[in-house]
This record gives structure tokens, sequence and C-alpha cells, in this order.
């Protein structure tokens, strides 16, 4: 198991979408806890009207944390235009893991 930074940039429909589809969302991360170590939103910031969000997981490979996110309904309802996913190997910090 490792961990990976997932980074999901909404598109420019993506806040009434947001709206919209939130409960589906919640209940899709409530499926997932375990796996979850830190998600939420990134507020629109310098005027974009565009939001994000922004999840560590732990997962097996970068397939599965793909996997994860792109069976929330936020991907397929269009709310996210791009779902980046990068190892994260957390180190130091109040939330990194202790050894």
């Amino acid at each position: 198991m490792a961990y990976y930074a997932i980074y999901c940039a909404d598109s420019a429909d993506g806040g009434r979408l947001r709206k919209e589809h939130h409960a589906a969302h919640m209940k899709h991360i409530g499926q997932h806890m375990s796996q979850l170590m830190l998600a939420g939103p990134c507020p629109p910031m310098d005027g974009s009207p565009r939001e994000a969000s922004f999840l560590v997981v732990e997962a097996a490979d970068a397939a599965a944390a793909r996997a994860m996110v792109e069976g929330d309904p936020f991907h397929a309802a269009g709310v996210w235009e791009q779902i980046v996913v990068r190892e994260y190997k957390p180190v130091v910090g109040a939330w990194a893991p202790k050894a």
C-alpha cells in the first residue's frame, strides 16, 4: 500500500454541479473512509470562480487510487474536468504517519 495525492480541478460548470451531486458524492466518500487520509474542497482564490478537490488516499497502486476517484459521482457528473494522481510520501508534520 502507498499514499496518493489527488487533485481534481473543477469544470466550468463545477460549482452548480457540486451542489446538485453533493449528497451522492458524500455517500461515495463514506464508502471509502478507510482509504481516505485527508479530503476536502479547495475554495476558489484570486477571483477564480472554480473550486477543486484535494485528497490523500491509501491504495495498492496509482490505478486503484484513480479508480476510487473516477468512481465518484462528481467525476461522472462532470464536476471535475481534470484529475491528477501522484504518489505521495508523507515525511514530517502533524498529519504525517508515525513511524
